[in-house]
């Protein structure tokens, strides 16, 4: 009998060490576990293929199928920076763009900056980018965590808290412990710790004492996360690591770690989480340059400041009747002496240019009768154009004095040269023919606009009157305007 008690008794005791050890040797796995990054870009980083001379704007790097180096994609903005060694100085710059692969020769590629980068490095020199992202654990309470419980967060790799990125884990990158918040507040109102490649948290009050809690644990965030698990103020710090020698446009996979302990340190729930990083996506698409330039006439007794209301002078074409201009003539009519016969085109150009569009003109020569050699005055001299825009445009000559000349107006016609105003003898709008002779190439800036153009409209007007003594005869000259869209 009494050898019976001692084996119910041994036996209870064993059965007790045993729920014991199993309950701590099979902790249970939290539920609803992620690990949402901001980004999943893997950083980028790649030794030199070459020296890079001083004042450079890019330089060729290694991109070796199956390595570390394969697929280092740098795009547009990037910070880039080029470690120093012996005999060179630390750089960073921003870069532009980077070729296809292959290019400009067999496993390199080049990366393009938007600047020099002065001073010099030598082949082998890492050039890299870190990309940081905020890392938002989320999970589900299994058995409750006691006020003074701890959640570790555990990632990959050994320890790297460095500022460069890693081919193996995700650099802590000097993160601070005030980047590391939660929803439930009090899930790290006890204090946190980062010692990489783990942070752990110690909770300031009981989760999930009556139900299983839902945790977010936030890391990169400086202002408060909400019970959505929103941050409100994004800091990123983690460093994304390196491309590991996978295909591109096949996600590397990092495996992290969660884990809910009592005040004793002793494990209570545990899951593992896989995130994967891989390349972002660069799209594109091409909008084709374009340019429309139109040149219409105006009908006789056209009133050119209602034709375009940044006309302010009130000209009215009076060539006569059934002499309207086209898009490729102008006549100016029957000419007398005392009288200003005015006729006009229109200009209009529409662009995507960047900088926008100019117009110039040139004239082939005289207002001339090739008949007699004899040729209505100008603003010329008999060599033509001196420079661009010179002589300058003059209003036209007190009345009996032969003169012919052209006139732009409008929004984007430069009223110092020409003058905003109307066609009269001795005083108001400016007039020029601007004809060049032997070899020279000069032209009158008829119209100006830095911006992209839609239907900007210029007038032109050509204006001619004769003295009573001008020879008979049919007198001509032509014109040609050239729209130059700025990219």
């Amino acid at each position: 009998m009494e050898f019976s008690k001692r084996l119910t008794i041994a036996s209870i005791l064993l059965l007790c060490l045993f729920l014991v050890f199993t309950a701590k040797s099979y902790a249970a796995s939290l539920a609803n576990t992620s690990d949402t990054l901001t980004t999943s870009r893997p950083s980028a980083s790649a030794p030199l293929s070459a020296d890079q001379a001083a004042n450079a704007t890019q330089v060729t790097v290694i991109d070796l199928p199956t390595t570390v180096y394969n697929s280092a994609l740098w795009i547009a903005s990037d910070s880039a920076v080029l470690l120093n060694d012996t005999g060179q100085t630390l750089s960073t710059a921003t870069v532009a763009s980077m070729s296809a692969a292959n290019t400009p020769s067999s496993n390199v590629r080049t990366v393009f900056f938007t600047g020099q980068v002065s001073n010099t490095h030598h082949a082998g020199t890492t050039i890299y980018t870190s990309i940081t992202a905020t890392h938002i654990i989320k999970f589900t309470t299994v058995n409750p965590i006691p006020s003074g419980g701890k959640i570790q967060i555990t990632f990959p790799g050994s320890a790297d808290n460095s500022a460069s990125p890693s081919a193996t884990t995700f650099a802590f990158n000097n993160l601070g412990t005030s980047a590391v918040i939660c929803n439930p507040t009090t899930a790290c109102s006890g204090g946190v710790s980062v010692s990489a490649p783990s942070i752990t948290v110690t909770t300031g009050a009981a989760i999930g004492n009556s139900s299983p809690a839902t945790v977010y644990l936030a890391i990169g965030c400086t202002g408060t996360v909400s019970a959505s698990g929103i941050c409100s103020t994004y800091a990123p710090a983690l460093i994304n690591p390196v491309k590991a020698g996978v295909t591109s446009g096949t996600a590397t996979t990092w495996k992290v770690t969660v884990t809910t302990k009592n005040a004793s340190d002793v494990e209570l729930d545990t899951s593992s989480i896989k995130i994967g990083t891989v390349e972002a996506v660069q799209v594109q698409g091409t909008v084709e340059p374009s340019l429309t330039f139109t040149i219409t006439g105006l009908a006789n007794g056209t009133n050119i400041t209602t034709q375009n209301a940044s006309c302010t002078g009130g000209d009215v074409t009076n060539p006569g009747v059934g002499l309207d201009a086209t898009s490729t003539f102008v006549n100016l009519g029957s000419l007398g002496n005392g009288v200003i016969n005015i006729s006009a085109q229109e200009l209009s150009v529409s662009t995507n240019g960047a900088y926008g569009y100019s117009i110039t003109a040139t004239s082939s020569g005289r207002f001339i009768n090739p008949s007699t050699g004899f040729f209505l005055t100008d603003n010329m001299s008999s060599t033509g154009l001196t420079a661009v825009d010179t002589p300058a445009p003059i209003v036209f000559l007190a009345t009996g004095n032969a003169f012919f000349g052209i006139h732009p107006c409008g929004a984007d016609v430069t009223t110092a040269t020409w003058a905003n105003a109307a066609t009269a003898f001795g005083s108001g709008a400016k007039y020029s023919n601007p004809f060049n002779t032997g070899v020279n190439g000069y032209y009158a800036n008829i119209a100006n606009y830095a911006a992209p153009a839609s239907a900007r409209k210029t007038e032109v007007e050509y204006a001619a009157t004769v003295a009573s003594t001008t020879p008979a005869g049919v007198y001509s000259t032509v014109l040609t305007y050239v729209a130059t869209a700025n990219f």
